[in-house]
């Protein structure tokens, strides 16, 4: 079941140098129980696209729907339907923890009884019985962003944005962070949206990813798929030295090569289009300069390298 929808949505913002376009017909869909990480550079869209969908900003142009429900027609539908955290801590500086979830859950429209209920339930699952009567001013940054995770991961709610989750965070807690995650995300079934620049938490957390640029779709996938479309790339070592600058001049002719990189004296990385036609047509032409191969290694592509190769194909600042 698809829970968020967008098509052909454009958002256009005036300056004193024009109109900017922020969102550019831009589609796609989240469904239910999935975590669809959303990310592309600053200035992309992906902020502005987010807001539109929490009904903050309004569409000029395209569909928001929200469960089927029209953002534009029913906003206050919507904004039933939607958790919000954003990138910074945002706590009631004189309500201590418990006080906090507990507000947020009486907000949200739940009874006082059911509140204190879900709240205790949230303490225990997020590991915060401890530090229920501190404010927060005693807290850390980790355990603030936590008591926001528990506040809205609580509220049982079908869409959660969470807006750089972990920012800020040490290394264990920002995997502590990530375990919490998945786990309330499991027991929920809720659609999370997620923006975060850290690409190793996205790959993590995310089902499924779409990167945005210059408020256009520019690529979608699982992050696994992504790496096999992206990131195909080859390491040809050689039994003697090479001269690089004509080796590449040589190969960046070569149908379906798309990069080559000196990475020693007598080797150099590859990136292809296609791993079974490109090597083919590699080996052909290397055989053809009477170069010795010693040895030919396809490597791995990080998602890191696969997003930076998407983003700067795109056309974007990276």
């Amino acid at each position: 079941m698809t829970t968020v929808e967008l098509k052909d949505v454009v958002k256009t913002f005036s300056s004193p140098k024009g109109k900017i376009i922020a969102v550019n017909n831009l589609s796609f869909q989240a469904k239910e129980g999935e975590v669809l990480g959303i990310l592309g550079p600053n200035g992309a869209g992906k902020t502005t696209t987010l807001r539109m969908i929490a009904t903050i900003y309004k569409p000029d142009r395209g569909t928001i729907r929200v469960e089927g429900i029209d953002v534009l027609e029913n906003p206050l539908d919507v904004r039933k339907r939607i958790a919000y955290m954003p990138q910074e801590p945002d706590l009631i500086p004189f309500l201590s923890v418990e006080e906090h979830i507990t507000y947020y859950l009486r907000f949200r429209g739940f009874s006082k009884k059911e509140a204190e209920k879900r709240c205790e339930e949230a303490l225990r699952s997020f590991n915060l019985e401890k530090h229920r009567s501190k404010k927060p001013f005693q807290l850390s940054t980790g355990l603030k962003r936590r008591v926001q995770l528990a506040s809205i991961l609580s509220a049982e709610v079908p869409v959660i944005f969470l807006d750089e989750p972990t920012t800020g965070l040490d290394p264990m807690s920002k995997r502590n962070t990530w375990e919490l995650i998945k786990d309330k995300i499991e027991d929920s079934g809720a659609t999370i949206l997620l923006t975060s620049h850290d690409l190793y938490e996205v790959e993590y957390l995310a089902d499924r990813v779409i990167i945005i640029n210059n408020g256009r779709l520019i690529a979608e996938g699982t992050p696994r798929d992504l790496r096999k479309r992206f990131g195909k790339s080859v390491k040809v070592v050689f039994e003697d030295p090479l001269i690089f600058d004509a080796l590449r001049e040589e190969l960046m002719d070569v149908d379906g090569i798309k990069g080559i990189f000196q990475v020693s004296e007598n080797a150099v990385e590859i990136k292809l289009d296609s791993l079974d036609r490109s090597i083919n047509n590699l080996v052909r032409i290397l055989a053809s300069k009477e170069l010795k191969i010693k040895d030919i290694l396809t490597t791995a592509a990080n998602f890191e390298d696969v997003y930076l190769e998407i983003i700067g194909n795109s056309g974007g600042d990276i």
